[in-house]
């Protein structure tokens, strides 16, 4: 598990109330703690007894935060794409061809991300036990994000950027099985398809030239920009 929380890495919280600064930071520790045990442990084989004990943090302390642990869950759910979907939300419409570019390389990176891998292992598991779960998952994650590309695909064709009668329900989860299909299979398998940046761009750079000649898109009017570059950079991948 990588944690977001570079300060709290390697701490143990102290029990008792946190001081108004240290509330935002005691709240992304708990869901950091959270998700570590649920990808661990699966959904029904990790307490809120288990996480308040990881945290050294009490029980009440989660309760005040959460009413149960589903929603503790979906919280986790809700953390892990917060940064992805806020991006995607402000996305405007000055080139959408480009800016639809951009979010596939967030999803591409969201999906390989061990976090996520992990929770969407628990939500093949578990989740026809907790249909909740996969009801969250859908409104808060896959709908915002497939909507956004609809979206995009819709403002690309009225500008001109791809021919008329590709932007819809079909071709927007075409897309994302082309960009992330093959990749989340293999992650979650348990192999590690493509680690290296070098690698991971140009699976990208085939899958989204293949989509544009399927639709009848510009090449030249979505350039790669410096923060396609950014999100297709893996931490891992700091060597060929």
């Amino acid at each position: 598990m990588i944690w977001r929380t570079p300060a709290l890495r390697g701490k143990k919280r102290r029990c008792g109330r946190p001081t108004p600064h240290d509330t935002e930071q005691l709240d992304q520790y708990l869901l950091e703690i959270a998700a570590g045990l649920f990808v661990q442990h699966g959904y029904a084989g990790t307490s809120v007894d288990q996480i308040a004990r990881k945290a050294s943090a009490s029980k009440q302390t989660l309760y005040r935060r959460y009413s149960s642990k589903e929603e503790l869950f979906k919280a986790v759910i809700t953390n892990l794409t917060a940064s992805v979907l806020r991006t995607i939300e402000e996305t405007p419409l000055h080139n959408p061809l480009q800016e639809l570019r951009h979010v596939m390389c967030l999803l591409l990176d969201l999906t390989l991300q061990p976090e996520a891998l992990g929770t969407y292992r628990i939500l093949i598991s578990d989740a026809y036990r907790y249909p909740s779960l996969i009801a969250h998952a859908t409104s808060t994650i896959g709908a915002p994000i497939h909507n956004c590309v609809v979206r995009l695909l819709k403002a690309a064709e009225a500008t001109g950027q791809i021919e008329p009668g590709n932007a819809d329900n079909t071709t927007a989860n075409l897309l994302c099985g082309l960009i992330t299909g093959q990749p989340l299979e293999d992650a979650l398998f348990g192999l590690k398809p493509l680690e290296c940046c070098v690698e991971r761009h140009a699976y990208f750079e085939r899958g989204w030239t293949l989509f544009l000649r399927a639709v009848g898109g510009k090449q030249d009017m979505c350039a790669a920009t410096p923060a396609d570059t950014a999100s297709l950079a893996h931490k891992k991948a700091a060597t060929p």
